[in-house]
């Protein structure tokens, strides 16, 4: 492991133990086994660090998403497929997103703007994917906003309140978000 990787892994676990506001740089290098110097080498402060660590979690999403848009299936299993690989990423750093939306995001502007820049990203990926189901007749009512919004709404509280807060096993989850989006996909199809 490089000593970037070595920083990086260091904050990660760091961040989820104390939290982003009691780790110090001091920490962090300490933890890795490293000096301060090799720190600064790669970052300029812990805030950068930690814009890095939420960039990668975001790139990482919109790759899957990306990945399921190429695909030759239905939209309504692009979108099932991408939330459940979503959820299945998200939950290896659900400490350090936990430490972003609960930490970070309600004392930094400069994170509620990447927040925001991302999720418009997100948002985006997701129209694309709606847009496809209307477009080839899988969905028969609704529109592509009212359905961006209920799929990201509803994947958003368990995301939130199911990883992040109350901590359930991973498999309830994904069960969880199945079961809710089949109702959505459901109620599409009535016409």
């Amino acid at each position: 492991m490089s000593a970037r990787e070595r920083i990086i892994q260091s904050a990660k676990e760091l961040f989820s133990q104390k939290g982003y506001n009691h780790t110090t740089v001091e920490d962090i290098v300490k933890h890795a086994g490293l000096s301060k110097g090799a720190f600064y080498f790669y970052f300029k402060s812990k805030d950068q660090l930690m814009e890095e660590l939420i960039n990668s979690m975001a790139n990482r999403t919109k790759e899957i998403m990306k990945r399921w848009l190429e695909k030759d299936v239905s939209a309504e299993e692009a979108i099932k497929g991408h939330i459940r690989d979503f959820l299945l990423e998200c939950y290896e750093d659900r400490h350090i997103a936990y430490v972003f939306f609960f930490e970070l995001m309600c004392s930094k502007e400069e994170f509620r703007k990447l927040h925001s820049m991302h999720l418009q990203e997100i948002r985006e990926l997701l129209s694309q994917m709606v847009k496809k189901g209307y477009e080839r007749g899988e969905f028969l009512c609704g529109s592509v906003k009212t359905l961006v919004n209920l799929i990201a709404g509803y994947i958003r509280l368990i995301y939130m309140e199911g990883l992040l807060l109350d901590h359930t096993p991973l498999e309830d989850v994904l069960k969880e978000a199945e079961e809710g989006l089949e109702i959505i996909f459901r109620g599409l199809k009535c016409g």
